[in-house]
């Protein structure tokens, strides 16, 4: 099962790679927040929520319709004033991806009863064909180290080549000529 951790990394690997140039410290910050958004599903817990109900576990907040609300109103919120107004369907569709991430990374484990994408609009749990997050045999070091292996080192590498890519393609820095 992946944690908020992995989650965050693969929201702001997402944001190094689909903005035109560097992306700024706060779309990075609001995709790496919108990826472990959906799993505030979590507080059902305590409060009893089945799994199986439209506000368990994976359910409505794993959900494309919960992504696009979420990545609209987000891009709303934090990314209000006139130098944010060109780039807002561009940064809506980042969050959206991030938190579409979430759900497909969820769909990735054999951990509960799947992922409920089409939610409200069908009940129906899905899971992907290849579950590398697959049963905890080796308890919770077990989990963390195939998440490490298929999660996170491969986000903090694509977040870094992204990173790395923006940088080449804006070119060196600006210097300033000294006379000698």
């Amino acid at each position: 099962m992946p944690t908020p951790i992995s989650h965050a990394a693969v929201g702001f690997a997402i944001a190094t790679w689909t903005q035109p140039r560097m992306p700024t410290r706060r779309v990075g910050i609001v995709a790496a927040a919108c990826a472990a958004l959906p799993d505030i599903d979590a507080i059902g817990w305590p409060l009893h929520i089945p799994d199986m109900s439209l506000f368990g576990h994976r359910a409505i907040t794993h959900s494309l319709t919960f992504a696009v609300v979420v990545a609209v109103a987000a891009t709303l919120v934090c990314f209000r004033g006139t130098q944010w107004t060109p780039r807002w369907a561009r940064i809506a569709l980042v969050l959206g991806l991030a938190l579409v991430s979430h759900a497909c990374l969820d769909a990735l484990s054999t951990y509960s009863v799947g992922v409920e994408f089409f939610a409200p609009f069908s009940r129906e749990r899905f899971r992907f064909l290849w579950t590398p997050l697959g049963p905890p045999g080796g308890g919770v070091l077990g989990q963390l180290a195939q998440e490490a292996v298929f999660i996170l080192l491969p986000a903090v590498l694509v977040g870094w080549l992204g990173i790395k890519a923006r940088r080449a393609a804006a070119g060196p820095p600006a210097t300033t000529a000294t006379a000698c």
